[in-house]
């Protein structure tokens, strides 16, 4: 698919839109470390505090903390199921800049020579791959 046009990503106020693609991203990036890189409780430190429960329960703590991480996980992976096939439906100047912004953390200078665009190109390539995104998740912002 092509860029988008100036008058079509004029018809949205940038600044408030890539405010909230900038917000979901971190969102994104804040799940990927708090569901997905990270170690079960340890068991030893409830083992002195074991008691005797008067009620049946079907799971334990652990068992709780095992099924609530795999439902955050498989949200997550939906997720960003969601976010690849946005970004399959860009064009590979637009998937350079959004995948080296979000998630390989690189500056727009970086893009821009890996690109080999003049600053006007890749702010347009910007531009239009924030408004295409926020459009496809819901985020844009008319003016």
């Amino acid at each position: 698919m092509k860029l988008l046009s100036t008058e079509v990503i004029d018809k949205y106020d940038y600044l408030k839109t890539n405010q909230k693609v900038k917000e979901y991203m971190s969102k994104f990036e804040d799940d990927y470390y708090r569901y997905v890189s990270i170690l079960p409780p340890s068991i030893s430190s409830h083992l002195s505090e074991i008691k005797v429960q008067s009620s049946f329960s079907n799971t334990s703590s652990i068992e709780t903390y095992v099924i609530k991480k795999t439902e955050k996980e498989e949200k997550f992976l939906q997720t960003l199921d969601k976010i690849l096939r946005v970004l399959d439906s860009f064009n590979q100047e637009e998937q350079r800049y959004f995948k080296g912004v979000f998630f390989l953390g690189n500056s727009e200078p970086v893009i821009s020579e890996e690109l080999q665009c003049a600053d006007k190109k890749i702010r347009h390539i910007k531009k239009s791959s924030i408004i295409k995104f926020a459009l496809a998740m819901d985020l844009a912002i008319l003016k």
